[in-house]
């Protein structure tokens, strides 16, 4: 008889380590938190831009983003949030508590939060005008507690042009120089 009870105990401590999802509160608007910063290395607020998390999954070895958040309808995939806007919250963003089904709560995950303008582009891989940071940290478990309420190692963003954006002004300046020459 004790041996069908821990067979079922063990059986069902497994079933609940398979399915189980560390959270984090998505967000650096608490305190004197690094903002992110536009072109002039000023904090940049409102919807001119947006900010997306994805973390790494090890068994595949690339950042994903497909994760769930809670909602009042159960769970959706994850989108990017627009940051927070007003004088005080400028450079800051909330996005809600992320779960992600394949890092246990405990174990630590390699997050990258990114940034960027979208007057530059949609989604970050056609933005000309953005910028990314990776840290890890240990998710948390049922709710997100301290130290995972905030990003605890985030570290900001500075939204920079893409190199080819130097490059296509510089052969751009280098062409009209040229034609300027042959007058």
């Amino acid at each position: 008889m004790n041996k069908i009870l821990l067979s079922i105990a063990l059986g069902v401590a497994s079933s609940a380590a398979v399915v189980a999802q560390g959270l984090f509160s998505f967000s650096s608007a608490s305190g004197d938190r690094p903002t992110i910063r536009g072109l002039d290395g000023e904090p940049v607020g409102g919807a001119g831009f947006l900010v997306e998390v994805l973390v790494l999954n090890s068994d595949s070895g690339n950042f994903e983003g497909g994760l769930l958040r809670n909602t009042a309808g159960g769970q959706v995939p994850f989108e990017p949030i627009s940051p927070l806007a007003g004088a005080t919250s400028i450079g800051l963003f909330s996005g809600g508590t992320i779960e992600v089904p394949f890092v246990a709560p405990g174990a630590e995950a390699t997050l990258l939060v990114r940034a960027w303008d979208v007057s530059s582009g949609a989604d970050y891989a056609s933005a000309v005008i953005k910028g990314e940071t990776s840290f890890n940290m240990e998710l948390g478990g049922p709710a997100p507690t301290p130290p995972n309420t905030i990003l605890p190692h985030y570290q900001g963003i500075q939204l920079v042009p893409e190199p080819s954006t130097y490059a296509l002004a510089a052969l751009g300046l280098g062409g009209l120089l040229f034609f300027r020459r042959k007058k």
